[in-house]
């Protein structure tokens, strides 16, 4: 890993975005287009954002639903960084059909597709590729 800042990129997160709704997510309209699976929520390029600068090990946990993303990498290198999701495996998966998500679970599906991960559904996408950390296996 790296040290992380405004130069090569690093996260930033819109404060107090946590206690609203899940927003809708799709590309956002950049001259050169972005990498496959870049989302973002549009409506929010004046809304203040925390820069958050990081050294090589540091570590950030934060709410599913925070409003967050990463600037432009504006050096000649690359950008090193691990990203994991956690949830308890008591959760349950929820059907996004319908909801702001559904354009996201079919192109997760679609590419599962050119994996050779054929006839699953969002649900089970995720389900194949979660793993237990600690505890008992329930529903993930």
């Amino acid at each position: 890993m790296e040290k992380i800042n405004r130069d090569n990129g690093c996260l930033f997160v819109i404060r107090g975005s946590h206690k609203g709704v899940l927003e809708q997510h799709d590309y956002p309209d950049w001259e050169n287009g972005v990498n496959k699976m870049y989302h973002g929520v549009r409506g929010y390029d004046g809304v203040p954002k925390t820069m958050l600068s990081m050294e090589k090990g540091d570590t950030v946990f934060f709410h599913p639903i925070l409003l967050h993303g990463s600037g432009a990498n504006r050096t000649q290198y690359y950008r090193k960084a691990i990203s994991c999701h956690f949830a308890s495996s008591e959760c349950d998966y929820i059907d996004v059909k319908g909801t702001t998500q559904e354009n996201i679970a079919k192109e997760v599906e679609e590419i599962a597709v050119t994996k050779g991960i054929e006839g699953l559904n969002f649900k089970d996408i995720w389900k194949f590729r979660s793993r237990l950390v600690r505890g008992v296996e329930i529903n993930l």
